[in-house]
């Protein structure tokens, strides 16, 4: 697995990879302070040696964590960001999932909880969070209440009756392998039909769709 880290202090880069390296499928292939700094070390490795998953502080001079994962959701579409923070708060955590982050930790998490969201991330298009995130990002999902009249319909983005479903499935926590047994499909085709999801909602992750069915009660 090629991994990235963009964290501003040393003490902190040297500690993220002293949890992963010792995992033998683990790879770091890009070290950045910021997200300028990542930005101009993307620009000289090749396409094929571009990593899988970056883990990313919010807080960092220059270009922050959120503001370096929404220009990378453009500029490399392919990569997934695993945040790693010390911030617990309920808008870091939306704000992360709204500029497409896959998962949201705590650099206090065991290096097994690590390196298992990675791999979460890279075969199953997870969103992997901390217990503590995971329960405040549920409660504030609960907590959310709209006028009717405001809420976008499904229907309006015109997915197909079988796109409809796999998303149910998508927000529901099953993955491409798991809705592909259920359906009867090839995980291949439920990929290709994920891919047309995110292109019909301009949604360029698997966190942004669940963020946008719960805001209008798709599900």
């Amino acid at each position: 697995m090629k991994i990235g880290i963009v964290e501003d202090h040393f003490i902190n880069r040297k500690i993220i990879k002293e949890k992963i390296l010792p995992y033998e499928d683990i790879h770091i292939v890009i070290e950045a302070e910021n997200g300028n700094n990542f930005f101009d070390l993307m620009k000289n490795l090749r396409k094929e040696d571009y990593p899988q998953v970056v883990l990313i502080d919010l807080e960092m001079p220059v270009l922050d964590g959120i503001s370096t994962i929404s220009l990378s959701s453009i500029r490399y579409p392919s990569i997934k960001f695993i945040v790693l923070t010390i911030y617990e708060d309920n808008d870091k955590i939306f704000d992360a999932i709204k500029a497409g982050a896959s998962g949201y930790l705590l650099k206090e998490d065991k290096a097994i909880n690590i390196v298992d969201a990675i791999a979460n991330v890279i075969e199953y298009d997870g969103i992997p969070m901390s217990p503590a995130i995971a329960r405040r990002a549920m409660k504030l999902l609960s907590g959310i209440t709209q006028n009717n009249n405001t809420l976008e319909k499904i229907e309006d983005y015109q997915l197909s009756s079988r796109e409809i479903q796999i998303l149910k499935e998508i927000v529901g926590g099953n993955n491409p392998a798991d809705v592909a047994e259920k359906l009867f499909i090839s995980p291949n085709t439920v990929r290709t039909h994920v891919n047309n999801i995110y292109k019909k909602l301009h949604l360029n992750s698997r966190a942004q769709v669940i963020s946008l069915a719960h805001k209008n009660n798709w599900i």
